[in-house]
């Protein structure tokens, strides 16, 4: 399965405005350089093993979700399969599901995009072929 780099940084994105830290907090918080921070929350070009060692330092969020956008955002799993609540979150919910809104519209977008490429290769292609008939 291919990870996409824009929807990661969308969730991580969206993992810190839940828990209200900042691009310093965050690399502090993971004892990670601030420009791979950075790097990781633009969507650029950076070496995975980076992104594994900062979720590794943040043991609430459900890395599978950042990753591949499976499950929950925070691990919810109790020790004996109940669920607890994640920690840190604010009481007001709705300002929650408004927040989730904005990213599921982002994530819809960076698909539609991903989709509009992939027709235009296509395109593209079938003029290639084309024009070598010509």
């Amino acid at each position: 399965m291919a990870i996409n780099l824009q929807q990661t940084s969308a969730r991580l994105n969206f993992y810190m405005r839940i828990k209200e830290v900042d691009v310093y907090q965050l690399s502090q918080l993971t004892q990670t350089p601030p420009d791979i921070v950075g790097c990781i929350l633009q969507g650029e070009d950076y070496c995975m093993d980076d992104l594994v060692a900062l979720l590794k330092q943040l043991p609430d969020l459900n890395s599978r979700w950042v990753i591949y956008g499976e499950g929950n955002v925070f691990k919810t799993e109790g020790k004996e399969g109940e669920n607890v609540p994640p920690a840190g979150l604010k009481k007001d919910r709705s300002a929650y599901l408004a927040e989730m809104q904005v990213l599921l519209h982002q994530l819809e977008e960076i698909d539609k995009q991903k989709q509009q490429q992939n027709h235009l290769d296509q395109l593209r292609s079938r003029i290639r072929d084309l024009t070598r008939h010509i």
